[in-house]
């Protein structure tokens, strides 16, 4: 016999008030176009990363910003000889000399504020030290930035004197490379208002990168060399030099000739490939009406690096033998 029992049920109302939220987008304020505007009414393609994300990020050298950057990249040869590309679109970086003669430039513009830096076939190296933003603007920009932007521009811009207040901060780093060297930075800023017309602002900055390829021993005989081989001489893929080809003179009688083979010894060294950027930048702003200012800055940097670095990390290329002093 089944007996009824009663089931209560409980069910809580709660009363949800709904009040609107927008989340706050924060004005970007770029000039792309000589003046200052907000990134969304600018009429070209343009990207931009501010300070606060530089920080956080770690950004310092000419490959770190680049990273961040949509559809730009950097190719090259190491600290000083590095190409920037956007889009995929650069120019060739052949020698320093051949580029001067032929009249080669970058494909893509680089500036520092208003300063372009662009070099015969390469872009400058410079060190990201107390950048308020760095602009990308892709696509042609011959018309603003001249014959050596047909792929795009990159601008970083420098935080300027604020005559508003005294400050001052110092940032220091330090990272560590698996089986390379330590690396560590510092840098240091100012802002010093002088008068009511005259703000200074100045920052220095070094960077010590360790190394992380090394130089191991290893000899050279002549039969492994491409700049003199005698005929006879057999290549790697078995065929022989002929006499045409032979050496830097094929009339040249090198039968009582010994050759010493090249020992790098005196070279190999574990972690060669260091650099150290180091330098200093002076900003003088003068307020002399209320409508006019004069802008004025000074900046000296200096780039040191051994060794090589188009060793490729991912195939575990990170062990070279190189014969030659490799300093920049």
């Amino acid at each position: 016999m089944f007996r009824k029992k009663p089931l209560a049920l409980a069910i809580t109302l709660t009363s949800l008030s709904a009040s609107p939220a927008y989340s706050q987008i924060e004005e970007v304020i770029v000039t792309a176009t000589k003046r200052p505007q907000s990134m969304q009414d600018v009429p070209i393609a343009v990207s931009a990363i501010q300070e606060e994300t530089l920080d956080q990020l770690g950004v310092a050298n000419f490959e770190d910003y680049l990273l961040q950057l949509p559809n730009v990249t950097a190719g090259g040869s190491g600290p000083g000889q590095n190409t920037i590309y956007i889009r995929g679109v650069a120019s060739t970086t052949p020698g320093l000399t051949t580029a001067g003669v032929a009249g080669l430039a970058p494909n893509v513009a680089l500036y520092l504020d208003e300063q372009p830096l662009a070099q015969p076939g390469r872009n400058l190296d410079v060190y990201a030290a107390d950048l308020a933003r760095v602009e990308v603007l892709s696509g042609p920009q011959g018309t603003l930035f001249g014959a050596s932007s047909q792929a795009g521009t990159v601008r970083l811009i420098t935080n300027k004197p604020d005559p508003s207040a005294t400050s001052a901060n110092m940032k220091m780093g330090s990272a560590w490379t698996k089986s390379g060297e330590m690396s560590n930075n510092v840098e240091a800023v100012v802002n010093l208002p002088v008068s009511e017309s005259l703000t200074l602002r100045g920052v220095v900055f070094v960077d010590n990168q360790g190394g992380y390829i090394d130089n191991v021993p290893g000899t050279l005989n002549l039969t492994q060399s491409g700049r003199f081989r005698p005929a006879g001489t057999e290549r790697a893929n078995g065929v022989p030099v002929s006499s045409g080809r032979a050496g830097f003179q094929s009339t040249a009688d090198l039968s009582g000739v010994t050759f010493l083979d090249a020992d790098n010894g005196a070279r190999a060294e574990e972690n060669f490939n260091d650099a150290v950027y180091s330098g200093a930048r002076l900003t003088a702003l003068w307020e002399f009406s209320p409508d006019w200012s004069l802008t004025v800055a000074h900046m000296q940097q200096n780039v040191e690096a051994d060794g090589v670095f188009f060793a490729d990390p991912t195939v575990g290329d990170l062990a070279i033998q190189r014969y030659e002093n490799d300093r920049l």
